[in-house]
């Protein structure tokens, strides 16, 4: 077994001998970009940066990118456009274009869409969001389910296929409950980050004796939902934080609220 807390692509074999097929990365697993194949998607490519004192450019090719600063902060330059991002701020880049950013202290988490028509560059704040109607609470206090969801990319965003935004669960709760699922429609993938020392649990299934993903997840750790519900629990030391990176399998079908709730836990989401 790989030396970190998370294994991708291997297999953990329980008592009751079914097997769980783990859709999840530690940090190191990400450095060099990873095409859909590698990680069980269809359209989403996902590759960790870790910025220096240097310039690093960022070619988007036939890819749409959705960029999340999950560590530190940066600088950044695109088509004449300079500015400055920080913790979780997104950056959406077009196809054909080419990012150059540069921060000593910064760790970005880089998504790609295949995508076959040209958008505008936008730096999305966090700060802005948080502020905004696009900052949601839902859930509630006494079933442990309360939490803030931050919609970054939208259903009004110009983007054939992106759904981005941000999730943070209280101290011990679950988001993302009643667990749901969106397959037909979309993939996902979740970065976890600004967690300081908590740590949580990501389950993936369509059917619970043989789950498709279990993962203990921290800083750093990221799991691909090709298919499935997919709920998650903080531990009651800080709870979780996460980017969640929605891609919709036709272009321009983006609908945040077209899914399906597993009906053992419920009708729709609290």
């Amino acid at each position: 077994m790989k030396p970190c807390y998370l294994v991708g692509g291997s297999t953990i074999l329980f008592k009751k001998e079914y097997a769980v097929n783990m859709n999840s990365f530690c940090p190191e697993e990400l450095l060099q970009v990873k095409n859909p194949s590698e990680v069980g998607t269809v359209h989403t490519s996902v590759r960790r940066i870790e910025l220096g004192d240097r310039i690093q450019e960022i070619q988007s090719g036939d890819e749409e990118l959705c960029i999340v600063c999950i560590e530190g902060n940066l600088t950044f330059e695109i088509d004449g456009i300079s500015g400055e991002a920080k913790m979780k701020d997104m950056l959406y880049v077009p196809i054909g274009s080419v990012l150059a950013v540069r921060g000593t202290d910064a760790v970005l988490m880089r998504f790609g869409a295949s995508c076959d028509r040209k958008t505008k560059f936008v730096h999305i704040k966090f700060d802005e969001v948080d502020t905004s109607d696009r900052h949601k609470v839902y859930g509630k206090i006494e079933n442990g389910t309360r939490r803030d969801v931050w919609n970054f990319i939208d259903e009004s965003f110009d983007s054939p296929r992106f759904l981005c935004g941000m999730c943070k669960g209280s101290n011990g709760g679950w988001t993302a409950w009643p667990p749901h699922e969106h397959a037909a429609k979309r993939e996902e993938v979740y970065v976890y980050f600004n967690m300081g020392n908590s740590f949580g649990a990501q389950f993936v299934y369509d059917d619970m004796d043989n789950p498709y993903t279990v993962a203990l997840i921290k800083n750093g750790s990221v799991v691909t939902i090709p298919k499935g519900f997919h709920p998650n629990v903080g531990s009651p030391s800080g709870g979780i934080f996460y980017a969640y990176i929605m891609v919709s399998l036709q272009p321009e079908d983006r609908n945040f609220m077209d899914l399906h709730v597993d009906a053992t836990y419920g009708d729709r989401l609290e």
